[in-house]
């Protein structure tokens, strides 16, 4: 979508107060802790772009209220394992010698898009310590919420979303489905805890030098198998939609979207 498009389409544009009120309006209450997925351009023209939307974001939550984001840096795996598209065979000895290591501060998210990824950045912010599927923080308990994030553990019990669960936490889903959730990644590990795991390696810091670490991960589910989730909790009343800029918010207990993808999956064979 151009921004030509993206103009034709927003009959005014947001502002950081709009946009704090239809999320006050879509439930979004002071102290709250929120897991926040978005796709800026699908709310159509912000006057102050992603800025504006971290700002209201924020701003609804409070100074006792926490906002959690992805920071997934997808690109620092195994370069053999890349499929769109593959890199040569060549190339694979240089990639993994000279990608730096991950570092919370510098390595930049993949596929996040324009909020997350200035979002990692914003003052305060804590991230967590995974090499390809961080999470960051901002508020109050952000540095608890990021700590313990395991190596071959990227989305599991030691990921911030096991984490947000316990701590009650609501998923905002801001211009995007529930093809994007991240927290139905761990109901698939509660609902198939013996799911095969693959072989991955990055290159982090360890002991003070960079490494290119090898490890195990479990195979995870294609976010298609999502959305039927997602279309169930509307049903059922479990979500919310509401107005957000030109576009709409989806909003769900992330104890309601797990507990709901585990009645839908326990007892079921893994999805192929």
């Amino acid at each position: 979508m151009t921004e030509a498009d993206l103009l034709a389409r927003t009959p005014f544009p947001a502002t950081r107060d709009s946009l704090a009120a239809q999320l006050r309006e879509g439930g979004l209450r002071p102290g709250a802790t929120v897991l926040v997925h978005t796709s800026l351009r699908a709310l159509g023209w912000i006057a102050g772009g992603p800025v504006a939307l971290i700002q209201a974001l924020l701003d609804g939550v409070g100074r006792d209220g926490l906002v959690v984001m992805p920071a997934h840096s997808s690109d620092l795996t195994d370069p053999a394992q890349w499929q769109a598209p593959p890199v040569p065979a060549a190339w694979l000895d240089t990639l993994r010698a000279h990608t730096p290591a991950y570092d919370p501060a510098t390595t930049p998210s993949r596929g996040m898009g324009a909020v997350a990824e200035l979002f990692r950045t914003w003052p305060g912010a804590v991230r967590s310590q995974h090499p390809t599927c961080s999470f960051a923080a901002v508020g109050a308990g952000a540095a608890a919420i990021t700590a313990g994030h395991a190596l071959e553990d990227p989305l599991g019990e030691t990921s911030p979303l096991a984490g947000l669960l316990r701590a009650d936490a609501d998923i905002l889903l801001l211009g995007v489905g529930f093809d994007v959730c991240t927290m139905l990644h761990l109901a698939e590990q509660r609902a198939w805890p013996e799911r095969p795991r693959h072989a991955e390696a990055s290159p982090i810091m360890e002991n003070g030098r960079r490494v290119w670490k090898r490890y195990t991960q479990p195979a995870l589910l294609d976010a298609d198998h999502f959305l039927p989730v997602g279309q169930s909790l509307l049903e059922q009343g479990l979500a919310t939609r509401f107005a957000l800029g030109v576009g709409h918010g989806l909003r769900v207990s992330a104890r309601h979207a797990v507990a709901h993808a585990l009645l839908r999956w326990q007892g079921q064979p893994v999805p192929t």
